[in-house]
């Protein structure tokens, strides 16, 4: 397992945060069990989301553009696997976001960090 994981943290430490392709600032979504909200304050406004796995081949679980919602209809029920990568990218207020994390084998949520 350290054979596979010090090489990945490399791999993330070492490839640019993505500010510069658009995903804009860091910022952690909420996550429990199988719900993903986006954002669980009534006032902020959801106008895209995309939410996608980098296990064994690239999948995009769940995204849509040019949406306009508030909480509650900014959570989403997703089937979340252990020991796989997840991304998020999303737009709140008109500013984009960025989160990654993965759920470690005993369902703990690893947040990877802004650094």
């Amino acid at each position: 397992m350290k054979r596979i994981l010090i090489p990945f943290v490399l791999l993330l430490a070492g490839c640019p945060r993505g500010e510069k392709l658009g995903a804009g600032e860091w910022k952690p979504i909420y996550i429990d069990g199988d719900t993903v909200c986006f954002t669980v304050k009534k006032e902020e406004v959801l106008t895209r989301y995309s939410l996608a796995n980098n296990g064994k081949a690239y999948q995009r679980l769940i995204a849509d553009e040019h949406v306009n919602l508030s909480y509650p209809h900014t959570c989403f029920i997703v089937k979340l696997e252990k020991g796989v990568l997840y991304s998020a990218t999303y737009s709140l207020n008109n500013e984009n976001y960025q989160y990654s994390f993965i759920i470690d084998n005993d369902g703990h949520l690893l947040d990877f960090g802004s650094n």
